[in-house]
C-alpha cells in the first residue's frame, strides 16, 4: 500500500511511504518558505501529483486554515479527490509523536514524549506523556507538568516567538534569566523520570528533546538512550503513517527530503568550475562555503546537505558566518568531525552522535577559534562514510590540510527562514547575502561570485 500523509498544523510535514518504506519525508515550510507554517504550495502539490497514492491519511493539532485549506484542496483536486482520506483528530498527537520514535527501531521499551503545549486531551493540554514499548506501544500516562510550557512562553516573551527556544538554551550560558529557566526545567524533567521511575532505558521525544544541554546531562543516566532528531512536529506525518501501518516502519536516515535535480545551469551568470574536496578546503581556510546536496536533511539542523561551513581555525570564523547568518551573538555554531576522531577530540562517552542532539567538552583546548560555546563544549555532529559519504570526504581532505577534523557548521538559511529546500532558493540565498562560494558534491562544481 502507498500512503500519503500529511500532519497539517504548526511545523507540518508530509511523507510518502511505499509498501512500509519511506520515500520521502519532508517539512511543508521548506515549500511555502514561511517558517512553522503548513499551507500547501503550487510547488509541493505538484509534487504529490506524480505519486501513486492508494490512502492520504490527514491529522493536526487544532484546527485552523491550514488544515481547512489542505481538505479543500484535496476535495477540489481532479486526482487527489478520488483517494481515500482518513482524518486523524488532534487528540493522536501525543500517540503520533511516540510512533514517530519508534520507525527508529532502537527496541528501547521506555519513550517519553514532551513539548510545549501538546494538544487538547479530555479537556485539558497534554505536555508530558509515557509509553511503554514490548512488542507494542501501551499508553501509560499522561501528565499536565507545563516543563514545556514554561520555557516555550519565556521565549515568546522574549524572542517574539514560542517556538525559537534554541535561542533561550544559547542565552542561559550569559544570563542569569534563562540560565533559571533551563535549570527549572532540567529540575522539573529529572522530577518527572524520577515519577515515572524511568530506568536503564530510554526514547526521549516531543519538543522538549530539542534541548541538547538536558539531553547530555541524560547520557550518564541512561545505559540506553535516544533522543529522536523528528522530535518535534515536523515528524508527525511519519508517526502517523506509523501507526496506521501498525509499526512496521524502519527509518535509518535524516536525509529524506525530495530529491532536488542539481542543476547549475541557473547559476550561469555566475563562476562555475570543475573541483575537487581538496580544494574545497583551500577555500574554507578563510572563506564560507555553501554545501548542498539532493536530499535535504529534516529537522531543525543543517547536517551536510543544507550546511554553511567554515575553519574552526580561523579566528574570524564566527564573525564571517555572521555576515551571513545575522545570528545573535549569543548563539554558538555547532562542529562536524570525522566520526573515527571525534572520542580523540571530544569528552564523547557515547560511540556517535549523527544529528546533533548533544554538547560535549573539548578534550584539545586552545586549538579550536570558533565553534565552540563559553564553556567550551559545541554540539557534535559525528559524520561516517555511512551516514553522509560527500560531506565525509569533505572533512577528510580538510583533515589533511590543516590536521582538525573538524568543520563550524551551520544550517543555510538567512535569519528567520527555513532551511533552502530547492536549487531556486539556494539561488536566492546566495544573491540576498555575503555568501561567495557553493560547493556541489554530487557534481563536483563550486560556484562563485569571485572572477
Amino acid at each position: 500500500m502507498n500512503i500519503l500523509s500529511i500532519y497539517a498544523s504548526h511545523d507540518g510535514c508530509v511523507t510518502y511511504v511505499e509498501n512500509n518504506k519511506i520515500t520521502f519525508h519532508t517539512q511543508i515550510d521548506r515549500y511555502n518558505r514561511f517558517k512553522h507554517y503548513s499551507f500547501p504550495v503550487k510547488s509541493l502539490i505538484q509534487e504529490i501529483e506524480k505519486l501513486k497514492i492508494d490512502k492520504i491519511l490527514i491529522s493536526h493539532s487544532s484546527y485552523d486554515n491550514s488544515i481547512a485549506l489542505w481538505k479543500d484542496l484535496i476535495l477540489n483536486n481532479k486526482r487527489l479527490k478520488k483517494i481515500d482520506v482518513h482524518y486523524y483528530a488532534h487528540t493522536h498527537h501525543h500517540l503520533f509523536h511516540a510512533y514517530c520514535a519508534l520507525t527508529w527501531n532502537k527496541n528501547i521499551k521506555n519513550i517519553l514524549v514532551c513539548d510545549g503545549r501538546g494538544t487538547i486531551f479530555k479537556d485539558y493540554f497534554e505536555n508530558e506523556s509515557q509509553y511503554l514499548y514490548e512488542n507494542k506501544l501501551k499508553h501509560i500516562s499522561t501528565e499536565i507538568n507545563k516543563i514545556g510550557e514554561r520555557y516555550e512562553f519565556f521565549t515568546r516573551d522574549y524572542f517574539g516567538n514560542g517556538l525559537d527556544c534554541g535561542k533561550t538554551m544559547a542565552w542561559s550560558l550569559y544570563d542569569e534569566r534563562p540560565a533559571k529557566i533551563q535549570s527549572n526545567f532540567e529540575k522539573d524533567m529529572n522530577n518527572l523520570l524520577s515519577k515515572w521511575n524511568i530506568k536503564d532505558n530510554l526514547h526521549f521525544t516531543g519538543g522538549c528533546a530539542q534541548n541538547v544541554l538536558y539531553n547530555s546531562k541524560l547520557i550518564s543516566r541512561y545505559d540506553n538512550l535516544f533522543c529522536d532528531p523528528f522530535n518535534g512536529d515536523f515528524g508527525l506525518s511519519l508517526g502517523a503513517a506509523n501507526f496506521y501501518l501498525e509499526n512496521k516502519i524502519i527509518n535509518k536516515d535524516i536525509y529524506l527530503g525530495i530529491p532536488q535535480k542539481i542543476d547549475e545551469s541557473i547559476f550561469l551568470k555566475y563562476n562555475i568550475v570543475d573541483i575537487t574536496p581538496e580544494e574545497v578546503s583551500q577555500i574554507l581556510i578563510n572563506n564560507p562555503v555553501a554545501i548542498f546536496q539532493s536530499r535535504s536533511e529534516q529537522g531543525q539542523r543543517g547536517l551536510g546537505n543544507r550546511s554553511l561551513l567554515m575553519n574552526p581555525l580561523n579566528e574570524k570564523a564566527h564573525d564571517k558566518l555572521n555576515e551571513i547568518k545575522k545570528r545573535e551573538w549569543f548563539r554558538p555554531f555547532a562542529c562536524s568531525i570525522l566520526k573515527e576522531e571525534a572520542k580523540d577530540w571530544f569528552e564523547m562517552t557515547i560511540e556517535e552522535s549523527p544529528h546533533m542532539m548533544y554538547v560535549f567538552k573539548i578534550k584539545k583546548e586552545n586549538i579550536l577559534k570558533a565553534g565552540l560555546s563559553k564553556n567550551n563544549d559545541s554540539r557534535i555532529q559525528t559524520v561516517s562514510k555511512e551516514n553522509n559519504l560527500n560531506y565525509y570526504n569533505l572533512i577528510k581532505a580538510f583533515y589533511k590540510l590543516t590536521d582538525v577534523p573538524i568543520l563550524i557548521n551551520t544550517s543555510l538559511n538567512l535569519p528567520g527562514e527555513v532551511l533552502v529546500e530547492t536549487m531556486q532558493d539556494l539561488k536566492e540565498l546566495f544573491e540576498k547575502s555575503n555568501l561567495r562560494y557553493i560547493y556541489l558534491p554530487e557534481i563536483n562544481k563550486l560556484i562563485s561570485k569571485n572572477k
